[in-house]
């Protein structure tokens, strides 16, 4: 027979410990049930990648128009003059690129009549 004082002795749980036990083990179990609910919620789960994918479209048209425009605007300050007219080598690019347009208009009609 052991004595109060024996190392051996297994101690043995009160009702309150008992009870304690079985709280914690209910919390793990519920903590355990919502990660694999979230785990088997494809179309959930499926939702916020497609948020996140719209999202970084969003992000990314965004920085993509900012550039445009930056773009734009240098191209305005590049062809046209402090009172905002073009200058002569912008007229000149525009003539040739008319005179391109012209040409291929007239070969186009050229081949289709042969």
């Amino acid at each position: 027979m052991a004595t109060p004082d024996d190392p051996h002795e297994e101690h043995q749980p009160t009702v309150a410990e008992l009870e304690e036990q079985v709280e914690q083990t209910r919390a793990d179990l519920a903590d355990t049930v919502e990660a694999l609910a979230a785990k088997a919620d494809v179309t959930g789960r499926a939702k916020h990648k497609a948020e996140e994918i719209v999202q970084h479209a969003r992000t990314s048209a965004e920085v993509t128009a900012g550039q445009a425009a930056q773009a734009v605007a240098n191209a305005r300050d590049q062809l046209t003059d402090d009172r905002g007219k073009p200058t002569p080598a912008a007229l000149g690019g525009a003539g040739g690129l008319l005179v391109l347009g012209l040409v291929v208009v007239a070969v186009v009609v050229w081949r289709r009549r042969r």
